[in-house]
């Protein structure tokens, strides 16, 4: 059996435990709790300094408690120029009202985090932009910031030269009524530009959709935008189509679309595109239309003119006849008995003169009014020959010979025959006044003159006209230049003919050019498209 021991004893064997070891024990402990806080503090220490992100500790005063390496390193200064020293020495002048509301902020709302974008300059002046993340805890002495900055620089570099981009876009497309859209065919979404909108004249808060734009087309246009649209949907090919707009004050735009087909991410149809305001265009157009075509009608009637004496001369032989088979049926009449056989055949003779000089003064008629632009078919050796009817005196006055040679089975041509017989009237003037002009030397003799005209088949499908005469001809630079507005070879000549009937040819789908003759001379040609309806029969 134990024996218990004495209280005395108890105690002193706890005072034993408690003693040098016991107390060794717990210094131990606690050394290598401070060894670990130390460590980690150290730990977090490197993190705050070398993080890529500046960290400022900011009093409620403004004054910079705490900086981490980088940040200071960031705006080229040493931690210890900037501690102890306000904030808003690194900001600049126009910014710090702006920093001091937001830090107001921060410490009338403690705890809750804070954001906002702005500009630090760096001790060389120079700038960056940063975004800064902040918030206020409370101390016992006070309130304390703590903000992270991040260096946005490239970023707002990158967006001020998008939206300078977009601006520069947007200028453009106003400047050149220049609209742009995208258009989802398949699930019907429509993105419009600023510019598409000021086009169509619709309210920018409007989504766009293609029954907006049909509500704004044209009603005499909108059947077939509908289905031309509608097709388009269902092909994957680029497209472009012109129609009017009308716009509630009753005024009418005229408007070209353009667009390019490509795939989404899903796959889908999708269009890419501009539309144009053209009102204005097709406004000079038309303008510039009707100026070409007055000078046209000028330049008939100056050529005309030219001919004057030679078509006076045509008229008055009829008229000549006219008269001396008027006298000779009256001669006729006062026989005993009247000479009625002889009267029948004078008044025969006057009516087919009468219509001779009709024929004349109708074709003069023809050339001198003014008339819009009307294509039909036209046999082009019949439009030659009623020129020859008005030039044949020129051409003879002149001591030129006149050789035609009109080839046969040609295709009609769908022309304005008036027209293409200001061509032709213009090419043989100038031809008779190039030989007029030809100057032959003393002891020269006198080169034959001679006008030569023919009529051919042109590949692949059309016919060639070629005026060729036998005058001082044309040097190689000079067979294009001839035909630029007021170039002329003639002394006091505006230089619009040429240019004038190259408009006209070209009006026509076909061309005119000038080459030099075989042996001597200019050849003038041009050649127009075989109508549809000839080509095909």
């Amino acid at each position: 059996m134990k024996r218990a021991r004495p209280a005395a004893a108890r105690r002193a064997g706890a005072r034993l435990a408690s003693g040098p070891i016991g107390e060794g024990q717990k210094v131990d402990d606690r050394k290598r709790a401070e060894d670990a806080l130390r460590e980690s503090e150290a730990h977090w220490r490197e993190v705050f300094e070398h993080n890529p992100v500046m960290y400022f500790m900011v009093d409620d005063k403004g004054v910079v408690i705490s900086v981490n390496a980088f940040g200071a390193a960031q705006l080229g200064y040493e931690v210890s120029e900037l501690v102890g020293k306000p904030v808003l020495g690194v900001f600049l002048d126009e910014d710090r009202p702006f920093v001091l509301r937001n830090m107001a902020v921060c410490l009338e709302n403690p705890g809750q985090p804070h954001n906002w974008e702005v500009r630090k300059i760096r001790k060389n002046g120079t700038v960056l932009w940063v975004r800064e993340n902040a918030k206020a805890v409370k101390r016992a002495n006070g309130f304390l910031v703590l903000v992270a900055c991040e260096d946005i620089t490239e970023r707002r570099r990158t967006e001020d030269a998008l939206r300078q981009s977009e601006m520069y876009l947007a200028e453009a497309q106003r400047l050149s009524r220049t609209g742009s859209f995208g258009w989802r065919a398949a699930k019907g979404e429509l993105v419009w530009s600023a510019e598409t909108f000021r086009i169509f004249e619709c309210d920018p808060t409007l989504k766009p959709s293609v029954e907006l734009a049909l509500e704004r087309t044209h009603p005499d246009d909108r059947n077939f935008l509908r289905q031309f649209l509608k097709g388009v949907a269902r092909e994957d090919k680029d497209w472009e189509v012109d129609h009017r707009l009308l716009m509630p004050d009753g005024r009418v735009k005229d408007v070209r679309a353009v667009a390019h087909a490509v795939r989404d991410d899903e796959g889908g149809l999708e269009f890419i595109g501009a539309v144009m305001d053209v009102t204005d265009l097709r406004k000079a157009a038309q303008e510039l239309h009707n100026a070409r075509a007055e000078l046209a009608h000028v330049t008939r009637v100056t050529a005309l003119g030219e001919l004057s004496a030679a078509i006076a001369h045509e008229v008055n032989q009829p008229i000549a006849a006219i008269v001396t088979d008027a006298r000779a049926a009256l001669n006729w009449l006062a026989h005993e008995p009247p000479e009625l056989e002889e009267v029948r055949q004078a008044l025969y003779r006057i009516g087919k003169q009468g219509s001779r000089a009709a024929d004349v003064i109708g074709r003069i008629r023809d050339l001198v009014k003014k008339a819009p632009m009307s294509k039909v078919a036209v046999d082009i050796n019949e439009a030659v020959r009623e020129v020859l009817a008005l030039t044949r005196g020129e051409i003879s006055s002149s001591g030129a010979t006149l050789r035609m040679s009109l080839a046969e089975d040609l295709p009609l041509v769908q022309a304005d025959r008036v027209q293409l017989q200001q061509v032709l009237l213009n090419l043989i003037v100038n031809a008779l006044q190039a030989m007029a002009g030809e100057v032959q030397g003393p002891d020269e003799p006198p080169e034959p003159r001679e006008l030569r005209i023919t009529t051919a088949h042109a590949e692949p499908s059309g016919v060639r006209v070629s005026v060729q005469d036998s005058g001082p001809g044309l040097p190689p630079s000079l067979m294009d230049r001839i035909f630029a507005p007021f170039y002329s070879t003639k002394p006091g000549g505006l230089g619009m003919g040429l240019s004038i009937c190259r408009s006209i040819i070209e009006a026509h789908d076909g061309r005119l050019w000038a080459t030099a003759g075989e042996h001597r001379g200019a050849v003038f040609h041009f050649v127009v498209p075989a109508a549809p309806w000839s080509q095909s029969s």
